[in-house]
Order: C-alpha cells, then structure tokens, then sequence
C-alpha cells in the first residue's frame, strides 16, 4: 500500500485535506480527468475519494504500522 500526505495542497478539492494522510486507491491522469492534470486517487478515510496531483503530496510511511503519517 501506498500512503501519501497533503503538503502543498493546490487545487479545491485537496485544499481541505492539507496535512492530512491517506492510502493511495489509484492513479488518475488525461484519459480519466476532465483537466490535464496526473496523479493520485487517494482515500483519506472520511468517505471520500479525492484526486491529488504528485507536485501537492509527499510519500509517507503506513500511519498504522507507527511509520508515519496519521492525521494531525
């Protein structure tokens, strides 16, 4: 699993996860975005899947597994 956190949120829907970690459900790019833009499905646990680009979020370790990460 791959678990990544908020860290330069840019966009509106990424905005209101800033700090925040979630597990990567899959990648998203031109051919399934409306905009050009690539990166991550992420879950953040709250119901919701959201898309995030690579250049808003930085890899971190399984925050179950005491690696990492976690909500703030």
């Amino acid at each position: 699993m791959l678990w990544v956190k908020v860290t330069k949120p840019r966009y509106e829907q990424s905005k209101r996860y800033d700090g925040r970690v979630g597990e990567v459900v899959g990648r998203w790019g031109s051919d399934n975005a409306m905009q050009a833009r690539e990166g991550y499905m992420v879950d953040f646990g709250d119901g919701e899947i959201v898309g995030v680009t690579e250049e808003e979020i930085e890899q971190v370790g399984d925050p179950g597994s005491g690696g990492g990460g976690g909500e703030p």
